[in-house]
């Protein structure tokens, strides 16, 4: 009995030193060696709940979420009173996009241990995202019972407010989270948009600036100076895109005042909008972002222009269009054979970026059912990107015209041809805008600051007409509404 007692003990000491070795290089990112570990402990213990645990995380790591999830039940079958794994679990399952069972996993972390914060930071996110806006607050005012000085959970608690259209709490909200934490940008970028929602332009121009301060992925910084205002007297100053095509259309405005300040205007922006940017009229070149920048004297990022211009609500420059169509894209679609009875309009239903906020702005196209059927109306497709993946298996009658473009360009000169443009709040609503083609934009309770709050117009774009839901994810309402004004106008 005593050798086989200590056979037993030999055999486990293995293990644990296996386990640490694991455990060791898997910290040290040599994850196949790691792999390797784990599974030579389960080929002799089936039911060794770390390594179980640890071949999860190495399948999460790689991306393999389903694996991920079956190897982490599997640890959480053999422990299940292990906060790590079930914390673990619900972590996965909300990368999954399973909601619900990530809330599960989530509370039984908080069963087990009530002051995990993390776990309560996840929950508020989870429940963000399934809409259930008090109940998220509800979680991160947990956060603040155990961490009253937790910023984060005060400026994710301004996030939702927003959401709910409670503007006022929400900025008491991101004033608490820059009292806990001044150097907190986020709360301070936030407040800007607040600002610019509200159409203090006085105060959201300056904060925005802030966003520099952030980790934004497409703001550049140069050597040269960045313009401020000052007399240009025929410098040449570089205007470059910082953040997402619509923001690039909508700013793209200011060219013709910066040439009337006397700069020599270059231009750097996406690929896919060069051709378009290059048919503007005041420009010295056109880059596409990558390629080599002429020699020039100042830069501004495009969205820092209102504050050069000391710009207000009453003085945005809104003449349309200052988006023309070039030449070569127009000649591409004059052969098309198009309707010549009937309204001619484009519709676009979803976002194809992947923010956080996507899927409040975007319609599945199956809902657009009943506006269809309006009277002497024909419908183009304008969708690009994986909402368009939606037009297979739609029996609408809908034209699809994405086979006709390759660049921003192409999509202008379709739109051209149209009479109307239907569109979720993307980068098409500011190419029609900006094109001064009648626009409707259909927007979320919660919308982007461009569009202010309580008003059917914009003072952005004259041929805007803005669409908005009553109440969060009331795009019934919405579709309505539209449904209603185009039998006006097609009749």
């Amino acid at each position: 009995m005593n050798r086989q007692t200590g056979s037993a003990g030999e055999g486990n000491k293995k293990l644990q030193q296996l386990l640490s070795d694991a455990v060791e290089q898997h910290k040290a990112g040599r994850v196949e060696e790691a792999k390797k570990l784990y599974l030579q402990i389960l080929s002799v213990d089936v039911r060794h709940a770390p390594s179980l645990f640890g071949l999860g995380v190495v399948a999460q790591q790689a991306g393999n979420l389903d694996v991920a999830t079956k190897m982490i039940r599997r640890a959480i079958a053999v422990d299940g009173s292990n906060v790590q794994y079930q914390f673990a679990l619900g972590t996965v399952l909300q990368a999954q996009g399973k909601v619900d069972e990530a809330l599960a996993a989530l509370r039984r972390v908080l069963q087990l241990s009530p002051a995990h914060t993390q776990a309560l930071f996840r929950m508020g996110n989870a429940l963000q995202l399934d809409g259930k806006l008090e109940e998220s607050i509800a979680a991160y005012r947990r956060i603040l019972q155990v961490d009253p000085n937790s910023a984060d959970a005060e400026f994710n608690i301004g996030n939702v407010l927003r959401l709910q259209g409670k503007l006022v709490e929400a900025r008491a909200s991101y004033d608490r989270a820059l009292r806990m934490e001044p150097a907190n940008v986020d709360a301070l970028w936030n407040l800007s948009l607040l600002d610019l929602l509200e159409g203090d332009y006085a105060a959201g121009w300056p904060r925005y600036e802030s966003r520099q301060q952030r980790p934004t992925p497409n703001l550049r910084s140069f050597s040269q100076p960045q313009w401020k205002g000052e007399p240009l007297h025929g410098a040449r100053i570089l205007l470059h895109a910082e953040q997402g095509l619509g923001d690039t259309l909508q700013f793209l405005r200011f060219v013709p005042l910066v040439n009337a300040a006397g700069g020599r205007v270059l231009l750097d922006v996406p690929r896919e909008m060069r051709r378009l940017a290059a048919a503007m009229e005041d420009v010295a070149a056109v880059t596409a972002t990558g390629e080599a920048i002429p020699a020039f004297d100042w830069q501004c990022p495009l969205m820092s222009l209102p504050l050069a211009f000391g710009m207000t609500l009453d003085t945005i420059p809104n003449e349309v269009p200052y988006l023309m169509v070039p030449h070569e894209a127009e000649e591409a679609v004059a052969s098309r054979a198009w309707p010549q009875q009937g309204l001619r309009v484009g519709l676009v239903w979803g976002a194809t970026t992947r923010q956080f906020e996507d899927a409040d702005r975007s319609i599945p196209l199956a809902q657009f059912e009943s506006m269809m059927t309006a009277g002497n109306t024909h419908f183009f497709s304008l969708q690009m990107g994986a909402p368009a993946q939606q037009l297979e298996a739609s029996r609408l009658p809908l034209t699809d015209l994405s086979g006709n473009i390759t660049d921003f360009a192409d999509t202008a000169a379709l739109i051209a041809k149209l009479d109307l443009v239907i569109t979720v709040d993307t980068s098409v609503a500011h190419l029609a805008g900006g094109l001064g083609k009648p626009t409707w934009v259909l927007l979320p309770f919660s919308s982007d600051w461009r569009w202010l709050t309580g008003r059917d117009d914009s003072p952005w774009y004259p041929t805007v007409r803005l669409f908005r839901q009553p109440k969060p994810r009331d795009w019934g309402s919405v579709l309505t509404q539209v449904r209603t004004a185009l039998d006006l106008m097609a009749s």
